[in-house]
C-alpha cells in the first residue's frame, strides 16, 4: 500500500473533508476505495463525492460518513491505496459512463472514453454527432458526484464550437 494523502481537517456539516494529496498522486480510481488504518486494521472507505481544489488538494465525503461528529474521527489520518507506489501513482479516475453536466450549457451527453494527454488529460463526450474533448482539470471539471455518476462542468466560452 502507498500514501494516497493525509487528511488535515473538516469541511462544513455534512461530512466533507479536506485532504491534502500526496505529490505524486495526479488522480484515482474513485470508484476503488481508500483505507485508513484503525486499531491496527485498514478499514476501507469509498468516496461518495471527490472534488479537487488545486494540484494537491480535495474535498471529499465518504459514504456513511456524512455528519462532522463521524468526519473528525479520521482528521490526521493517511489515506491509502493498495499496490506499488509508482504502479497506482499515476491512476487516472475512470468516468466512462458518467453523464456531464455543465453550469452554462446543461446536459453535454455521456463520458465514453479518456484520453491521457501528457499535461492535458481529456474526457471525450458524444456531443451533437461529433466527438468532444473536454480538459480534465478542476478549473473545468468543477464537482464530481460518484453517487449519481455526474461530472460537472464550467466549459470556457467557445469550448463547445471546437
Amino acid at each position: 500500500m502507498y500514501c494516497f494523502g493525509i487528511v488535515q481537517k473538516t469541511f462544513g456539516a455534512q461530512g466533507e473533508l479536506i485532504v491534502q494529496l500526496h505529490a505524486e498522486t495526479e488522480a484515482i480510481a474513485i470508484k476503488e476505495p481508500v483505507f485508513v488504518v484503525m486499531d491496527g486494521l485498514p478499514v476501507p472507505f469509498y468516496f461518495k463525492s471527490f472534488e479537487l481544489r488545486g494540484n494537491h488538494r480535495a474535498h471529499v465525503v465518504f459514504d456513511d460518513m456524512e455528519s462532522q461528529k463521524l468526519a473528525e474521527e479520521l482528521v490526521g489520518k493517511t489515506l491509502w491505496l493498495p499496490g506499488p507506489e509508482k504502479a497506482t501513482a499515476a491512476r487516472q479516475p475512470d468516468f466512462t459512463g458518467y453523464a456531464v453536466h455543465d453550469r452554462q450549457h446543461g446536459a453535454l451527453g455521456t463520458v465514453s472514453g479518456f484520453l491521457d494527454i501528457p499535461g492535458n488529460p481529456c474526457l471525450q463526450i458524444a456531443y451533437e454527432n461529433r466527438e468532444l474533448l473536454i480538459p480534465f482539470n478542476e478549473a473545468i471539471v468543477v464537482q464530481v458526484n460518484i453517487k449519481k455518476q455526474l461530472l460537472e462542468t464550467l466549459l470556457p466560452e467557445g469550448l463547445l464550437e471546437l
